[in-house]
């Protein structure tokens, strides 16, 4: 009898380690991938029909969500926008009172962002990847791998020539699935 006890005791105290570990690891991945600006990312991200898991994985990636974040190269705000790239954003959305410290502005952080994604999407027919490398390494870049890669090659990030964009790619693309399964988040237009 007290040998069946004892099992039973070890079970319970394995099964509460097991429970607390999760539920500790979930904690630490909820602290490691804060949800933030969550009001204005699906805002924006509806807007530029993006997944809000993608937005928030860019937004950690580039700033860890440090608003004030101003990279060695110059780009600034949670999304880190270059500020040529944010004033010509801003030339095609209308915005006539643009100046480049309002890339420190969330809310017009994100919607330009948001936007140029969107302007990424249509270039790259959708493919993440490029969205993704286009992203941090530009557009050009991406062009010119594209026709090395060939007509119709679906790249993955170990086909990108750039180390650090493709390590790039990897983070943002494991954050995106991290964002969705932390915050049950739901697709664009969902």
């Amino acid at each position: 009898m007290k040998t069946r006890k004892k099992r039973t005791a070890a079970a319970l105290l394995l099964l509460l380690f097991l429970l607390l570990s999760a539920a500790g690891t979930y904690g630490y991945l909820r602290v490691r991938f804060p949800l933030r600006y969550a009001e204005l990312v699906q805002t924006y991200a509806a807007e530029y029909e993006l997944e809000p898991s993608f937005v928030l994985a860019v937004i950690w990636a580039e700033s860890s969500f440090r608003p004030e974040a101003t990279s060695h190269a110059g780009a600034r705000g949670l999304m880190q926008l270059m500020p040529a790239t944010g004033e010509w954003i801003a030339g095609k959305l209308g915005i006539e009172d643009f100046t480049t410290d309002r890339l420190y502005d969330p809310e017009t952080n994100i919607r330009l962002g948001c936007w140029y994604l969107g302007y990424l999407r249509e270039r790259f027919g959708g493919n993440e990847v490029k969205m993704l490398a286009g992203y941090n390494a530009g557009p050009n870049n991406v062009k010119k791998w594209q026709e090395q890669w060939g007509e119709g090659h679906e790249p993955t990030a170990a086909d990108i020539p750039f180390p650090e964009n493709e390590q790039y790619v990897k983070k943002v693309c494991n954050a995106k699935l991290l964002y969705a399964w932390l915050y049950h988040l739901e697709e664009a237009g969902a």
